[in-house]
């Protein structure tokens, strides 16, 4: 699970300071306002983990429900977590939507794998 959680929160991270400086030089260009970019989009590399993890557990028989589970999970508080933070630019908001999202889904994946194929 650590592999899994440092993989997800690395993905998170560089992609939220990749974004930052698209959104940079989009702002110096006079392109829109700086945060303005959805920060969500930083849970696509983690979701490509995910969907690599699930196939890497195609011999697992809880597979299915425990993704469910996780995908509602993840994202129900990811929602929460960015609603917490709207005040904030978009950018920052998502970006701790798709954080917590992403760390959710990764320990209700693992742990969920772990208990229904006991």
């Amino acid at each position: 699970m650590t592999d899994l959680l440092a993989y997800t929160v690395v993905g998170v991270v560089l992609s939220v300071a990749a974004m930052a400086v698209f959104d940079g030089v989009f702002a110096l260009l006079g392109l829109g306002r700086f945060g303005s970019l959805n920060g969500w989009l930083a849970a696509v590399f983690p979701a490509m983990i995910f969907v690599e993890q699930f196939r890497a557990a195609r011999e697992w028989s809880g597979r299915l429900p425990t993704a469910v589970l996780a995908v509602v999970a993840g994202i129900g508080l990811g929602l929460l977590a960015a609603s917490f933070a709207a005040g904030l630019p978009a950018l920052i908001s998502g970006a701790l939507g798709a954080l917590v999202a992403t760390v959710v889904y990764a320990v209700v994946w693992h742990v969920g794998l772990a208990f229904v194929n006991r």
